[in-house]
């Protein structure tokens, strides 16, 4: 019950979310961003157990996921008053490896953006160069594959599009943490340089047979990743004096 109350709530958010995108025709100025991920230091932390009749043994290591894949679309709605708080959602894709260890995620974020203008111009009220930051929570669709000391297995876990209608034991999901600087030259299109922090916990059993087992685990895995990511950003809407909004 602890889990199911705030995965509602984050999806109660996605609705008002929508709506306020929905809108964005007549006051608000919506973005909608394409980024890549391009450096960045990936990690899991892995524990195996393994019980079979002669005994229980374990292992646990703490493993570098090098040259990680990234890339995602996130677009959302800055508030027509006050056009420093916007809300936003991220659907993204990921997949990093190393040996005995293979993750593969599209994780869906929530989030909430602060922004501050700098630079500002009479057609670019919002500043040409815009530092902001971000925070949410993300839900993955992950496909997990582990292997230490021959023990481990796969998983393949889904927490999104509707998390909370489901049992909540194994749903993935972990802090969107973002900071970053855009900078418009148009009034439509701007780029941006941006860091990003993400967590998430995936944990399973495993077995050697369904209908005969001689051997059953335990897979705990934390993912932890800090990188760089670099995007460009269509900004769209009208302002509330009915000229072309800019960010």
């Amino acid at each position: 019950m602890a889990v199911r109350n705030p995965l509602k709530m984050a999806f109660q958010t996605l609705f008002c979310l929508l709506l306020i995108a929905g809108q964005t025709n007549a006051r608000a100025e919506g973005f909608a961003d394409l980024y890549l991920g391009t450096t960045g230091n990936w990690r899991a932390d892995v524990g195996v157990s393994e019980t079979r009749p002669s005994g229980t043994t374990s292992a646990s290591a703490t493993i570098d996921l090098p040259s990680p894949t990234e890339f995602g679309l996130r677009f959302g709605a800055w508030h027509p008053t006050y056009d420093y708080v916007g809300l936003g959602i991220d659907f993204g894709y990921a997949h990093a490896d190393a040996p005995g260890v293979e993750i593969t995620t599209f994780p869906m974020s929530i989030l909430l953006a602060l922004r501050a203008p700098l630079f500002q111009t009479p057609d670019r009220p919002q500043g040409r160069l815009q530092p902001y930051a971000m925070g949410g929570m993300s839900f993955y669709i992950a496909d997990v594959s582990i292997r230490l000391n021959g023990m481990g297995g796969d998983s393949y876990q889904v927490s999104w599009p509707m998390p909370y209608a489901t049992n909540t034991v194994n749903k993935v999901y972990g802090p969107y943490l973002a900071a970053g600087l855009a900078w418009q030259p148009t009034k439509r299109l701007a780029i941006f340089g941006e860091y990003r922090h993400t967590s998430f916990k995936v944990g399973y059993d495993t077995t050697n047979s369904l209908l005969f087992p001689t051997a059953n685990g335990r897979v705990d895995t934390t993912v932890r990743s800090d990188r760089i990511i670099f995007g460009i950003s269509h900004r769209f809407g009208t302002d509330t004096s009915g000229k072309e909004a800019t960010q």
